[in-house]
């Protein structure tokens, strides 16, 4: 658009020579060529940008009225990369200035000087324009850099903080089962053979049994309460992401799409998902991996898929790869199997773990 009130502003400067000029077919021919040339300019691709104005520039050489209308081919050229193309216009103006009036010819020197000055005006614009351009690109991109950083810094964070709470809910389940059930266990068998000595006294040996029964009470309690703190120090999608992290060698994503993952379904998922990692870490080429994880209405699905490029043996691929073609695979169908469910074991542009285990208790 820079160009565009550039070129107006020369053409303007250049009708000027109408007041010193005749009206003539000559010179009405050399302002509707300039103008086509000039627009020209504007539409053709860069490299053949300057054609138009260096061939208007020959015609002004050979006839001199267009030498009028001059300072619009000088404003083109003085666009090209070329020096030669640059300044080429420089000898049909010249020759101009010998042939034309002395008045027509100051007029297509001012008009020539204002185009070479509207263009270096322009160029240097546009110049700044792109790098301002360039320089906002290179800002957003790191600020975006930095956010992804930033998100991937506070993600970790979070598996942090969420490792650590389940470490602790294990401790806590842990503490209370070695220390607490230990010494309920050790009170009920005391108890227990304080009746045994005072079995011929009826009203000891009753309040004996009372004490009996509230300390097999408090024992099914905090039994209750260690399972459920130990079954809530397993989180399925934590585990994998632990295991993820601890694969330095592959790069790992995860799609996990389930949840309320039965403790023995995640234990038994998390089991196949650690020895798929550690089969393609040592036996594959394979430098990705995508670990997902789903819930349907009827099953759990499990797929670990690699993208290694050397096929294992068909022996080893199905439902039921043979017994010598490693532990790993017999172990991963054996945990589905455990809990009703199958596993299958294919190529696929990379070796495929699938492993599906129904919901509710296992046939």
């Amino acid at each position: 658009m820079e160009r565009i009130v550039d070129k107006v502003v020369v053409l303007a400067c250049c009708l000027a020579c109408f007041a010193v000029l005749p009206w003539g077919v000559a010179l009405l021919l050399a302002l509707l060529c300039s103008v086509a040339a000039s627009a020209l300019g504007e539409v053709l691709p860069r490299r053949l940008a300057s054609v138009p104005a260096l061939a208007y520039a020959l015609a002004a050489l050979v006839w001199p009225p267009f030498a009028a209308f001059l300072a619009l081919a000088a404003y083109d050229l003085s666009r090209d990369d070329h020096p030669l193309v640059r300044w080429c216009w420089l000898l049909p103006a010249l020759s101009a200035l010998v042939r034309l009036d002395a008045v027509l010819a100051l007029l297509m020197a001012l008009a020539c000087a204002l185009a070479l000055l509207l263009s270096y005006r322009t160029r240097r614009f546009q110049a700044e324009l792109a790098a301002y351009r360039r320089l906002r690109d290179d800002v957003q991109e790191t600020s975006l850099a930095l956010e992804e950083k930033n998100r991937g810094l506070r993600d970790k964070q979070d598996l942090e903080v969420r490792l650590a709470t389940l470490a602790e809910r294990g401790r806590i389940a842990r503490e209370i089962h070695d220390n607490v059930g230990h010494l309920l266990t050790r009170s009920i068998m005391q108890v227990e053979a304080l009746q045994v000595v005072h079995r011929d006294d009826e009203r000891v040996r009753g309040e004996l049994a009372q004490v009996g029964d509230t300390l097999h009470e408090a024992m099914g309690c905090v039994r209750a309460s260690v399972h459920d703190l130990h079954d809530d120090a397993f989180d399925l999608e934590t585990q994998i992401r632990e295991a993820a992290d601890a694969c330095a060698t592959l790069a790992v994503d995860i799609d996990y799409r389930a949840s309320d993952v039965p403790p023995d379904v995640g234990y038994g998922f998390i089991a196949i998902v650690r020895e798929a990692l550690s089969n393609a870490a040592k036996h594959s080429d394979a430098s990705r991996v995508s670990v997902s994880v789903a819930a349907y209405p009827a099953f759990y699905r499990l797929v670990v898929h690699d993208n290694g490029s050397v096929p294992p043996p068909s022996d080893m691929l199905g439902d039921a790869p043979r017994a010598d073609g490693g532990i790993g695979l017999s172990t991963m169908a054996d945990r589905a199997r455990a809990l009703g469910g199958r596993c299958r074991f294919d190529y696929d542009r990379g070796f495929k773990v699938f492993a599906t285990v129904p919901k509710g208790d296992p046939a």
